[in-house]
């Protein structure tokens, strides 16, 4: 078992040692932080549901004793996914995270806590563009950056060594984000960063030099459309990009599905993917990736939404990485009706019963340490 980073900010060690004297229901958080982020997202900040790190920790697939690395942690459920997916296979990672964001980083810290994990935040709150990469590389990168970010600091970075790609264009920093995660991997590492479909099929030209480099430097494993009701406060389409260094299986194809197709359940007003249909996507790229062992359900030719393309197809069209360019038409998505939030009902309530004596004993806890700073 890998040990886990040493915390480097005390005011965060001995803030997480007293949350975990509390023992509170971690499933209270989950709660707040749905209501908290459906409530108050905007723009480019785009909420990490349970869903959607879901997909993120089984795409990248950790293994034990990696590094894992979010780069814009937020409240660190990208973090806390793939750290649960390595333990349930029988290993232990190595958490690292930053956020520019006071808030979101106490609430990292919080977050992985409560769940039995520690992870490496840094001193302070960063701007990770302009600190550029880790001292030591991450084996595994999952991202969720603002999306179409314009002040990214290309005035001052425009000489940075990490676009070796191509400098990114002033007023959208999709393909600084790309790059710098390419940089901060080992030679062998992956990632799996949600972008903007627009940086799928931009037609500006720098992004179009960076997407054909990409390509042909065999960076780009498979794009995962995500359906729109994964980010109900925001209206622009998203993807799930595969990125990964050194060699790998099927490095002239680039495999393409469409999430927006996978059945879907309802609870309420919630929507989430139906059971066994997310876990099927899953099986079908870690064959693909040769991360998982296969289990004769990893054709992606198998299933109306997904298909792999080879480069010269893809360069025929103009290396747009949209996957509905490849996809072909397998209908829509089946909605599944459940009576699941009844069931949900009872544990929030349940946990809302439970957290209210913890809630008070961390207002104490907060208020007798005038000295914390988070970020």
């Amino acid at each position: 078992m890998s040990r886990p980073f040493e915390l480097i900010d005390p005011a965060l060690r001995e803030l997480i040692a007293e949350v975990r004297q509390l023992d509170p229901d971690p499933r209270l958080l989950d709660v707040l932080l749905d209501t908290y982020s459906t409530r108050y997202a905007r723009g480019d900040d785009y909420f990490t549901s349970n869903d959607l790190a879901y997909l993120f920790a089984g795409l990248a697939a950790p293994r034990g004793g990696e590094i894992v690395r979010d780069p814009v942690c937020g409240s660190g459920r990208l973090l806390r996914a793939a750290a649960h997916r390595a333990r349930a296979q029988g290993g232990e990672v190595r958490l690292s995270g930053a956020d520019i964001n006071r808030t979101a980083r106490y609430a990292a810290a919080v977050n992985l806590a409560l769940h039995g994990f520690l992870a490496d935040l840094g001193k302070e709150g960063a701007d990770t563009l302009r600190a550029g990469t880790s001292p030591i590389p991450a084996d595994v990168i999952v991202a969720n950056p603002p999306v179409n970010q314009r002040d990214w600091g290309h005035g001052e970075l425009k000489d940075d060594w990490r676009w070796t790609l191509g400098v990114p264009r002033p007023g959208n920093a999709n393909f600084a984000w790309v790059q710098h995660i390419l940089a901060d991997l080992t030679p062998q590492g992956r990632a799996v960063v949600l972008l903007s479909s627009g940086a799928a099929h931009s037609s500006n030209s720098t992004d179009g030099l960076i997407r054909r480099g990409l390509l042909e430097n065999g960076l780009v494993v498979g794009v995962v459309a995500l359906p729109t009701w994964l980010f109900p406060h925001a209206s622009a389409s998203t993807a799930l990009w595969l990125l990964a260094k050194g060699e790998r299986p099927h490095s002239d194809q680039v495999l393409f599905a469409d999430a927006g197709k996978l059945p879907a359940a309802k609870e309420g007003q919630r929507r989430h993917f139906a059971k066994d249909s997310a876990e099927r996507l899953l099986q079908i790229f870690g064959e693909w990736q040769g991360l998982r062992r296969r289990e004769g359900e990893g054709d992606p030719e198998s299933v109306p939404w997904c298909r792999a393309a080879r480069y010269e197809e893809i360069a025929e069209a103009g290396f747009d990485l949209t996957p509905a360019r490849y996809v072909r038409n397998g209908g829509t998505a089946q909605l599944h009706s459940s009576d699941g939030d009844r069931n949900r009902k009872a544990e929030l309530y349940e946990c809302m019963d439970r957290s209210a004596a913890a809630r008070n004993r961390v207002r104490d806890a907060l208020e007798s340490r005038h000295d914390y700073r988070i970020g």
